[in-house]
């Protein structure tokens, strides 16, 4: 696997990138279209150019706390599109499909287990033997849970024993 260097965005690859979405059909939700859309942009992936869209330049993308419309529209779209995120974005329209993605993964989905951590034991000693690695431990002791959920759970034991200690 060939790994490129990443390298901040210049003001000209910017401009570049904006008119080749205006160029290849802005209101095109198909995913496709990047590759075209790449191909102004030289030494860019479609990848790359996707995400600089999506999280730095196009304007209808929200920032901060979800509403409960946009929840919804989530939840229309995951069960119409499954975790195809760059038509899941589409219809959530104030989203990007990284912000999609993180929200279903870590909030809505409801596969997540919601129960009362009763582990606070098992998760210490995992990440004694594991270090940070969320999604490892997630993964063998905790399946169900999120590697956001146990992240959030560590710093929370480890603070109130910080504080009482």
């Amino acid at each position: 696997m060939v790994h490129r260097q990443r390298r901040s965005w210049t003001a000209e690859e910017d401009r570049l990138l904006r008119d080749a979405v205006d160029k290849e059909d802005p209101g095109n939700p198909n995913p496709s279209r990047w590759h075209a859309i790449a191909k102004h942009v030289p030494n860019r992936t479609n990848k790359d150019c996707r995400k600089r869209w999506v999280s730095n330049i196009a304007s209808d993308v929200s920032k901060g706390g979800w509403s409960t419309e946009e929840d919804e529209r989530l939840s229309v779209a995951i069960e119409k599109y499954g975790t195809r995120w760059s038509l899941v974005a589409s219809v959530v329209q104030t989203r990007n499909s990284d912000q999609c993605a993180k929200r279903w993964r870590d909030t809505l989905n409801p596969a997540i287990d919601r129960t009362n951590w009763s582990a606070e034991a098992m998760l210490l000693n995992a990440v004694k033997q594991h270090g940070k690695l969320w999604t490892k431990i997630v993964k063998l002791y905790f399946p169900g849970r999120t590697g956001l959920s146990a992240k959030n759970r560590y710093n929370s034991i480890t603070r109130s024993t910080e504080t009482r200690g």
